[in-house]
């Protein structure tokens, strides 16, 4: 323990009640922390009146609550800005999905916590949020951008001075946004050092933005409604306001008195599929969660996360969650939002159980809580969370910090600042200074180290809560009452209507909610034509194709969308682009940017930890997320190379292969493929690190895999390949066929999904002929017959093809593993070698393919197997090129005439002369019946028909525009000039 310096406290009562405050050099103070909670503080948490009361039924409760929700939220607001209150009356409810609350003043309510009261269970293997109080949309700014003027702002002020007012008014909410420069990464010394590499802040990164409002204006002085948390320094960029709006957030909601359980596996205790958060903030202002009881959840019971602002979480408390006791988990208690308060609030057996996340704003503020058996620490987690008090806060055996993590979580570094513990006691307290910035703590008890502001230790503080203090001090001694528990017996109240007599129409609602679902069930479907494309409804499907990241992943809201991808990606808490992605997002998005598929394969590895490239074992269960999900369930049992439980690798992950279901199904909605790539080659091969965590090293599961142990490492390689694929071991032979038919069986309803080996394959020959006879036997026994790709080396793909019986399995050719230079020479590195593709690339001088040559292998592999399609991961250079030599998934503009698209499924690849038609030598034509033809000039020229032709008296003359895919009729004519050297596409339509 290192002794800390003992300095006067920061706050001290006057005999006058009033409070005073040591301010330092530069003006920095302790903020007032009463602002945090709803209302802004000191405002009492609301009950409104109940508008309909639900009963539980028999099976699934969610879509009743559901709908009692959205009638609710349908109703006009009273003048207190309510809509109402869904009265759930005694008894458990099984929820199979999520209930949401989405419009401003609605609130969910039961009769109590206990015995008698209201009991929700999420049923299921969804690592969802119970229940989400939500808006929609991004905070944005709109108006002129005005810069902060002075010099220096202190931490705790609430004035400043603009160098423009603008339109800014009294009542204007703002955002202010504090940048964060290369100068100040380097002055708190998370800069690019040695040290700290690649643990560094990032400049332009790690920005802090407040909400606040405007209350006064004097001439450019403004006030704001709540205090600054960092300093503002004009030598660092000072900061910048403008007028904040966002239209989809929503105010006055809440959910209250009832308990919240999640189910899980009673015979794994470390069980993780199962729902991980009970109640999640986003978009929303002025919201609560109190008197709720929440057993058995993974990850964080309340989860406020960076969008919500002004929520109070009030008497809750959590009791034996469920996980494994690993890094990330049961963050009990958890804000990353701004002006926050748990009050009262009590965790068992958690690990971060009081938790504040990235770059929040402050003031968050934890009063009264207490954690029991605690295994972790509890206070900052994400980088500089600024304006945190912990409040007569107790902490059994645990740990509070308000200190730098260093390398913690991918370089979380400084975590905590200008934050204030006030009588408290844990098993340790660990406080350090951040240059330019302060940390206080006030009558601690228990173990303490650090450089921190250290006052009263192992004494009584003075006031007894700072919280109360400044409350009192703010808006006198009656707003403390604000503070009270609700007594929700003198409120309780069954007057309201039931479910049916509210909603008399309710079955009515339920079945049109189930026929929402099986519409989307109904969209047109994925199918390989006759004629060897991949269309759906008809039409050609044509666009980029796109690749899964790999192992990488931040979790700063800043950095997060830096990384691609990924479905089987999970981030704890967090939604969004990079995080854990939004299906509904990410479709939508792949759809408006002309994508038309999704490569899927699990992950390199688990967690972040391991993106160093090291081979020793952990040293805990520490992990660092975002987490890639692999396909093999934890056992509870053991401990693997990451310190977590072992693997199964006889049972599967739910959640994964739910999330590929889940996407196969959009998919199809939105005329999306998943390329569903089952193996993963690069875990077997090169780094030695990519095989310590893999599971199926015998160290990381139960199963006995036989695997050579310790690994044969070659320096920091190794190699596993011929092992992995040694089909004779008796172990690893029938799990790889079970995990097979897993695979195909997981996405047997789902027509959108073209199934490959692996992503990397580069294997040998024998492995994709066992892949194929397993895949045939299961499709002889289900009647299914999904769609097969062979991806792989040219020497296995063309042994594949050659084989009557196993080719007829095949619908799709791939290309990505070899292709044809512009030389004319193939660039087919042979399989089975137990190289990854760039390892074969390094041995190789062979030039790149372009698009000519592309479409050269396309052409002759459509020419030997018309019936089959052909698509390539290859970058296509010219996607008309590709699909005029017959190729799928064409890289065409994303908005190509509909009909135009339903002529190329029509047609095939010509490989013979045309007697109508008189072409450039360089001509390529897709012809299909009754003359209709579809004609590529590379470089333009001439195209006559021939005056007998069809085509000159039944076929339209039609241009396409190759940057646009639009079309536009020509002149009937029987010749046509296309600019020379210029590609141009002519279609000669079917009337």
């Amino acid at each position: 323990m290192a002794w800390a310096v003992q300095v006067a406290p920061p706050v001290k009562s006057a005999k006058d009640g009033t409070l005073v405050y040591e301010v330092d050099q530069r003006g920095d103070r302790v903020p007032d922390f009463s602002h945090a909670g709803y209302g802004g503080g000191g405002v009492a948490l609301p009950l409104a009146p109940a508008r309909v009361v639900v009963a539980p039924v028999d099976g699934d409760d969610g879509e009743r609550i559901q709908i009692a929700l959205d009638a609710v939220s349908a109703l006009e607001p009273d003048t207190n800005g309510f809509r109402g209150a869904v009265q759930l009356s005694a008894g458990r409810y099984e929820i199979a999905g999520q209930i949401r609350i989405i419009a401003s003043g609605v609130v969910l309510r039961g009769v109590g916590t206990g015995k008698g009261g209201t009991v929700l269970v999420a049923t299921g293997t969804d690592r969802r949020a119970l229940i989400s109080i939500s808006g929609n949309g991004q905070r944005v700014t709109e108006g002129s951008v005005s810069l902060v003027s002075d010099e220096y702002v202190p931490v705790g002020a609430n004035r400043l001075h603009l160098n423009d007012v603008g339109a800014l008014k009294v009542g204007s909410r703002i955002l202010l946004e504090r940048p964060s420069p290369k100068e100040w990464i380097d002055l708190v010394d998370m800069q690019a050092s040695p040290a700290r590499t690649p643990f560094q802040w990032r400049a332009g990164k790690q920005s802090v933005a407040w909400e606040r409002t405007i209350t006064a204006i004097d001439g450019t002085e403004v006030t704001l409604d709540a205090p600054l948390t960092t300093s503002l320094e004009k030598r660092f960029g000072g900061a910048t306001v403008a007028a904040l709006v966002w239209p989809g957030r929503i105010e006055n909601a809440g959910v209250e008195n009832l308990r919240c359980e999640s189910a899980f596996d009673a015979a794994n205790p470390l069980d993780e599929q199962h729902a991980w958060e009970g109640v999640r903030f986003e978009a929303v202002r002025d919201a609560w969660v109190r008197d709720v009881v929440f057993a058995h959840f993974a990850g964080s019971v309340v989860n406020v996360t960076e969008t919500a602002s002004r929520v109070t979480v009030q008497d809750c408390a959590s009791f034996a969650p469920v996980s494994e006791n690993a890094g990330y988990r049961k963050h009990t208690f958890h804000t990353s939002g701004q002006q926050t308060l748990f009050l009262r609030c009590r965790a068992e057996d958690g690990r971060n159980d009081f938790t504040v996340g990235y770059f929040a704003g402050g003031p968050n503020v934890f009063v009264e809580c207490h954690a029991e058996r605690s295994t972790g620490f509890s206070g900052g987690i994400g980088s500089w969370a600024s304006g945190i008090l912990f409040d007569n806060v107790h902490i059994d055996g645990g740990e509070l910090r308000l200190d730098n993590l260093e390398s913690f979580n991918q370089g979380v570094g400084w975590a905590a600042v200008n934050s204030v513990i006030w009588e408290a006691s844990a098993g340790r307290f660990v406080v350090r200074i951040p240059p330019g910035a302060n940390n206080w703590a006030v009558g601690v008890w228990g173990l303490y180290e650090g450089n921190g502001s250290w006052s009263k230790t192992s004494e009584f503080a003075e006031p007894e809560s700072l919280y109360r203090a400044q409350l009192s001090a703010r808006k006198g001694k009656g707003a403390l009452a604000a503070l009270e528990r609700t007594d929700f017996a003198a409120f309780a109240s069954l007057s309201a209507p039931s479910l049916e007599k509210f909603i008399p129409d309710f079955p009515t609602r339920l079945a049109a909610r189930a026929e929402r679902q099986r519409a989307s069930i109904s969209s047109p479907a994925l199918t390989l034509s006759a004629n060897g494309w991949l269309i759906a409804d008809n039409e050609l499907l044509v666009g980029r194709q796109t690749d899964v990241a790999w192992w990488r992943g931040r979790l700063e809201p800043t950095r997060a969308a830096e990384i691609g991808a990924s479905l089987t990606r999970f981030s704890p808490g967090r939604s969004g682009t990079g995080l854990t992605d939004d299906l509904e997002e990410l479709t939508d998005k792949m759809r408006a940017t002309g994508q038309v598929a999704m490569r899927h394969h699990y992950g390199l590895w688990y967690d972040r930890r391991r993106d160093d490239h090291q081979m020793n074992k952990r040293p805990d269960a520490d992990t660092w997320p975002p987490f890639f999900e692999q396909p093999f369930l934890r056992s509870g049992k053991g401990e693997a190379w990451d310190r977590l439980s072992r693997y199964d690798l006889t049972r599967y992950n739910p959640w994964y292969f739910d999330r590929l279901k889940t996407f196969a199904a959009l998919g199809r909605a939105k005329g999306l493929v998943l390329i569903n790539e089952m193996y993963f080659q690069h875990n077997i091969i090169e780094s030695g690190a990519h095989w310590v965590d893999c599971p199926w090293r015998p160290v990381n599961n139960i199963n006995n895999t036989g695997f050579t142990e310790p690994p044969p490492f070659n320096g920091d390689t190794v190699k596993m390949a011929d092992e992995f694929y040694d089909l004779k071991h008796p172990v690893r032979g029938p799990l790889h066929r079970a995990y097979i038919r897993q695979c195909l069986a997981n996405l047997a309803d789902e027509p959108n999904v073209i199934h490959t080996l692996s992503e990397e394959y580069t294997g040998p020959l024998h492995f994709m002929q066992f892949w194929l006879d397993v895949a045939g036997e299961w499709m002889r026994e289900t009647g299914k017959h999904p769609l097969l790709a062979l991806s792989a080396t040219k020497d296995v793909q063309d042994a594949i093809l050659a084989d009557p019986e196993r080719a007829k399995l095949i619908s799709v050719i791939d290309f990505k593993y070899w292709w044809r230079t512009e030389s004319g020479d193939d660039y087919a590195p042979k399989g089975g070698e137990s190289l990854a593709p760039r390892q074969h690339l390094r041995k190789s001088k062979a030039g790149r393919p372009t698009a000519a040559s592309i479409a050269s292998m396309v052409r002759e592999y459509r020419t030997k197997f018309p019936a089959k399609a052909v698509i390539a991961e290859l970058d296509q250079a010219d996607g008309w090129a590709f699909v005029f030599a017959g190729g799928s998934f064409a890289k065409l503009p994303p908005k190509t005439d509909p009909a135009f698209l339903a002529a190329i499924a029509r047609c095939q690849p010509s490989t013979s002369s045309d007697a109508s038609l008189d072409l450039p030598s360089d001509a390529v034509v897709l012809a299909g019946e009754r003359g209709e033809r579809i004609i590529y000039l590379p470089k333009g020229g001439d195209l006559r028909l021939a005056k007998k032709s069809p085509a000159s008296a039944t076929l339209t003359p039609v241009a396409v525009d190759l940057t646009t895919g639009a079309v536009h009729a020509l002149p009937a004519a029987n010749s046509f000039s296309m600019p020379a050297g210029k590609a141009s596409v002519i279609w000669l339509k079917l009337p």
